[in-house]
């Protein structure tokens, strides 16, 4: 009787420690040069006014952020924006989060989301506006290639490209929040 009375507690006790871990996000590997916040973004230097004076926002806007993790985790932040002079604004905002394994000798990191959400707001077709969940199909799997650099400015950039041999590059810079 003592013997299946530990065997419960034993089943138990390892049900309940394996049930708390499934909620802990698996990490991967981090270059420790790319831990921390990574910003590439654009915006407009003009301003829209309406003819009576009131401000109406920013023509575009566009960010993208990484935020690298040492655990080998990251959430991904995409942000843009757009208004026009009949004052109609497109926003769309996408955040993801999951684990990223970086490959030093290769000069990549995949980013494998576990999590998302897509929102989108426009003003002049508000039947239009999304506030959703991302759905597992929508979860995939992305490769970047990279290179840590030192911009102009003296501080640390991460080039990165979509394909290996792109020369369309979009460059990191540290940032915070």
């Amino acid at each position: 009787m003592k013997k299946l009375l530990f065997w419960l507690l034993s089943v138990a006790a390892l049900s309940t420690s394996c049930k708390q871990n499934a909620d802990v996000l698996p990490g991967g590997h981090v270059d420790t040069q790319a831990v921390g916040k990574w910003m590439y973004g654009s915006f407009a230097m003009a301003d829209f006014w309406s003819y009576d004076g009131t401000y109406q926002g920013k023509p575009f806007e566009l960010a993208v952020v990484f935020d690298f993790k040492a655990n080998g985790t990251y959430e991904k932040y995409f942000v843009a924006s757009t208004n026009d002079y009949s004052n109609c604004r497109t926003q769309a905002f996408t955040y993801e989060k999951g684990s990223v394994n970086f490959n030093e000798a290769d000069g990549s990191f995949t980013t494998t989301p576990t999590e998302g959400h897509y929102r989108g707001f426009y003003a002049c077709a508000p039947s239009k506006n999304i506030d959703r969940k991302m759905e597992r199909s929508e979860l995939k799997a992305q490769t970047y290639y990279y290179t840590l650099q030192t911009g102009s400015s003296g501080k640390p950039t991460i080039v990165v490209r979509f394909n290996r041999g792109d020369t369309n590059v979009s460059t990191f810079l540290p940032t915070t929040w």
